[in-house]
């Protein structure tokens, strides 16, 4: 494999990475709990925000326009303000990643079962998330127990959506499927094309410092 699939295959995180990490605020550095789960927009296939848990054990939602950087060690959200309440937020309709994704029935628009949503993994964009760019999903999807025991799956993008049912059971997709991969890799490759690594040079480090009003 050359590098430049290996780093964009390394930047594909499972969702279960992601969740549990620290979120703090980028304007007061404080710590505002920890991520619970991953809102997903299922038309788009990409991230609407986050479900926060907070020091209190209170839960609070994060729209995608307030996450400022998805790292490997936190996540950063603009300001104490950017945590708004389940009931007042945007996204509060939305499916939830983990709990509300997993075990949906993918189904195309001729009404093939292709199987059951059984993870998701996300490719983030570079910060500030509230950029153009938007973190994106990849299905992996497996037809039975036994696909999960014998480790047979096949991934697509979750653009590929077209409705979401209301009670949270089942996914409508393109019959666009022939893009599906039986590996994450593939899907990654097609999905995102190769990136370019930047080549090492020896030497003192360089520190870019960005404030938060750029």
């Amino acid at each position: 494999m050359c590098a430049c699939h290996l780093y964009n295959l390394m930047n594909v995180r499972d969702i279960d990475n992601i969740i549990g990490r620290p979120v703090l605020s980028v304007e007061s550095a404080n710590k505002l709990g920890h991520v619970h789960d991953l809102i997903v927009d299922p038309l788009q296939g990409q991230l609407a925000g986050l479900s926060i848990q907070r020091l209190d054990q209170s839960y609070a939602l994060v729209d995608n326009h307030e996450i400022h950087s998805i790292g490997p060690d936190a996540v950063m959200v603009d300001d104490e303000e950017s945590l708004a309440s389940p009931e007042q937020s945007s996204i509060k309709a939305l499916p939830r990643a983990k709990n509300e994704s997993i075990d949906v029935k993918a189904i195309t628009e001729i009404g093939q079962l292709l199987g059951k949503i059984a993870n998701l993994f996300m490719h983030p964009a570079e910060p500030p998330l509230h950029s153009a760019e938007t973190p994106v999903f990849i299905y992996e999807v497996r037809s039975s127990v036994l696909d999960k025991l014998l480790g047979h799956a096949f991934f697509f993008p979750a653009s590929l959506g077209c409705a979401f049912s209301a009670d949270r059971t089942s996914l409508v997709v393109s019959n666009d499927t022939q893009i599906a991969e039986h590996s994450l890799e593939t899907a990654v490759e097609r999905s995102f094309g190769p990136s370019e690594i930047a080549s090492y040079e020896p030497g003192a480090p360089e520190v870019t410092v960005r404030s938060h009003s750029q």
